[in-house]
């Protein structure tokens, strides 16, 4: 039977908003709330940091610099959201969806493929990354999209007219997602990066790498019905809640505007 959830469609907005959402969203789910999935976009050309990351990190990429900055809840690498589509789902750790975490990345990112192919993408050269387990963590790059996690999504093969980009060894990443537990509710976050940014010219999207020319919007009306069908989720569509709306002010004045919260690590 399908899991029942909230959907939650949401305009562009900036990068401190849309975290505090996804956090009002968790403690929701963790205070009993039901299941949500979200879909958005940035209403500017914003760095995420992973919640782990180094603040002084961002001095390593020179063309993201002078983006507003904000830090995820989630972990992984630096993501600059601009032509770009970002997904979040909120669910009860207990839920048969939230209990093989590897299991719900993929379904994800399956849903991708899925979205892609109904827009009449290439997708025959869309696939899932099983990467080597011995890179440690000191290799990794600064951006998500140069690195490579079990389950990520990959398009396989050059770019078209000569795209300049560190593919690693010829595949390219254009989807991946990270995950949060808090108190009995897990966020999981997903990006999928559609067209190349000139704050992060060396990441191709799924566009320039000639999978589909599928618009940001396109994209997200399919990928809303695909990620429902691949995930069981029968979703309503909803709005936020007097009581949510109150705790994402909150979350804006304590963690996604300060110093102390951006500059924690």
């Amino acid at each position: 039977m399908p899991l029942d959830c909230r959907l939650i469609i949401d305009p562009p907005a900036p990068g401190a908003w849309n975290m505090a959402v996804d956090d009002a969203l968790l403690q929701s789910v963790a205070e009993g709330g039901r299941p949500t999935l979200r879909l958005y976009q940035w209403s500017e050309p914003t760095l995420s940091l992973g919640y782990f990351q180094s603040y002084s990190d961002r001095d390593r990429h020179e063309p993201s610099r002078s983006l507003p900055c904000v830090r995820r809840r989630t972990g992984g690498g630096a993501i600059v959201h601009d032509h770009e589509l970002t997904y979040s789902l909120c669910l009860p750790t207990d839920s048969a969806l939230a209990r093989d975490h590897r299991a719900l990345y993929c379904k994800a990112h399956r849903a991708v493929i899925a979205a892609v192919g109904q827009l009449g993408g290439e997708v025959s050269r869309l696939t899932l990354c099983d990467p080597d387990r011995t890179t440690g963590r000191s290799d990794e790059p600064f951006l998500c999209f140069l690195r490579r996690s079990d389950g990520d999504l990959l398009v396989q093969g050059p770019p078209p007219g000569g795209v300049n980009s560190p593919g690693v060894a010829g595949r390219y990443k254009v989807g991946g997602s990270a995950q949060r537990k808090l108190r009995g509710a897990l966020l999981q976050h997903g990006s999928v990066l559609v067209q190349q940014s000139v704050m992060a010219p060396e990441l191709p999207g799924l566009s320039e790498l000639g999978v589909t020319d599928a618009s940001v919007d396109r994209l997200a009306g399919s990928l809303t019905r695909q990620l429902q069908e691949q995930l069981g989720l029968a979703g309503r569509s909803s709005q936020l809640t007097a009581s949510e709306q109150a705790a994402i002010r909150s979350l804006i004045d304590s963690h996604h505007t300060s110093a102390t919260w951006l500059r924690k690590r």
